[in-house]
């Protein structure tokens, strides 16, 4: 019992739940009930909307003003890397995504149901801070804060912190079976889920075959940037891969991480530093996830793909988002919703569906997210050590 209690306390088993229920009773289920999930669902995520601004604000500005007294080019150094590898990674996932997603889904066989589910009435709560805004304020309070004293704004933000934080993890996140099964119970009533899971099937191939694929090429790269053999690497940190897999969270397997990336490169130091900035902010899996199954669902709700401007201008607002570090299950996507619906389009539904599905495969983005970190240790120490020797030869 002990075992079944402990599972229960996982967001993804109780979502497992819930799609399983879902599917069994939806063709029994009157209208009314299914109305009123959804009216639910629909109010939890437009509280969800009115949260994320301050999130993603407090989330930003204490992130950089955390960075004061550590060595703030270095961290400035970790950070600009950091950058460039989440965009690097959203970018390639998108373009792969494009090109070969639209090829193998079968979106024309999907015939729209008669029927249409409507809520009784749609929450809208008032806009008091654009998310935009919210991410432009929060990043250059919290580097202004590292040359002044912006204490009464870092307090305020530390409440502001605490209080979205405990609206997630003690509301949100307990409730996001609720939020996801009025907009479930909406598409399968609709057609839509099941034309999801039928023409899918090659597209999640494709999926998770990049993720890894390219997740190969990193394991290759950390090899020759390394003197160890690539075997003896991938040995060195598959306790940590391990343990994220079968936890879904980095944050547990951070120990097998530290002990780890040291033995492959002999520097704590360096590692102690590094690790706990990638853990938050560095997300190979989550990133490549999010990017391809937006544009698995836009082609499943055969809407058409974004222009190359619009999703570059994406992926530049995903990875400034990713400095608001959300250490809950879902916190990649759950701060990315703004973002999907602003650029991308996505509907209500479609928010739910790829929350829904990007919770489904957690444990594999998350154990791709460690094994990243720990390459990427490797990456930096030899980034730095060849801009170490380069400074000495320019001073002598």
């Amino acid at each position: 019992m002990a075992i079944f209690r402990n599972l229960w306390k996982e967001p993804i088993a109780r979502i497992i739940v819930m799609l399983a229920l879902c599917f069994l009773t939806y063709p029994f289920l009157p209208t009314s009930f299914i109305r009123g999930a959804l009216t639910l669902s629909i109010f939890l995520k437009s509280l969800l909307m009115l949260f994320i601004p301050w999130l993603i604000i407090s989330g930003t500005s204490i992130a950089f003003a955390s960075f004061r007294g550590n060595g703030l080019w270095f961290v400035a150094t970790i950070i600009g890397i950091v950058a460039v590898s989440n965009f690097c990674t959203i970018l390639f996932s998108g373009i792969i995504a494009c090109y070969w997603i639209p090829k193998v889904t079968s979106s024309g066989s999907f015939v729209p149901s008669t029927i249409s589910i409507e809520p009784y009435f749609e929450t809208k709560f008032p806009t008091l801070l654009p998310n935009t805004w919210a991410l432009l304020i929060g990043i250059s309070s919290g580097i202004l804060s590292t040359f002044c004293n912006l204490s009464k704004w870092m307090q305020g933000m530390q409440i502001i912190r605490k209080v979205t934080m405990g609206f997630l993890l003690r509301i949100f996140v307990p409730t996001i079976p609720l939020f996801l099964m009025g907009f479930i119970l909406k598409m399968l009533v609709e057609g839509q889920i099941m034309h999801f899971f039928r023409s899918n099937g090659w597209p999640c191939v494709i999926m998770f075959g990049f993720l890894y694929g390219y997740l190969s090429l990193w394991w290759f790269a950390a090899h020759k940037c390394s003197h160890l053999p690539a075997m003896t690497i991938l040995k060195n940190i598959f306790p940590a891969i391990v343990t994220a897999a079968g936890t879904m969270s980095s944050m547990a397997a951070l120990p097998f991480s530290l002990e780890g990336s040291t033995k492959n490169t002999k520097d704590p130091t360096l590692v102690h530093a590094v690790l706990p900035i990638l853990l938050n902010f560095h997300m190979m899996g989550c990133t490549t996830t999010v990017a391809m199954l937006a544009v698995m669902i836009l082609s499943n709700f055969s809407l058409p793909l974004p222009s190359l401007s619009t999703y570059l201008l994406f992926g530049i607002m995903f990875v400034l988002n990713k400095f608001a570090g959300v250490g809950i299950p879902g916190g990649t996507v759950i701060v990315s919703l703004p973002i999907l619906q602003h650029y991308l389009g996505f509907s209500q539904e479609m928010l739910a569906l790829i929350v829904a599905f990007f919770m489904l495969t957690d444990p594999l983005g998350t154990m791709a997210n460690v094994t990243a970190n720990n390459f990427l240790i490797i990456f930096i120490q030899k980034f730095l050590k060849r801009s170490t020797r380069k400074e000495t030869l320019s001073t002598s």
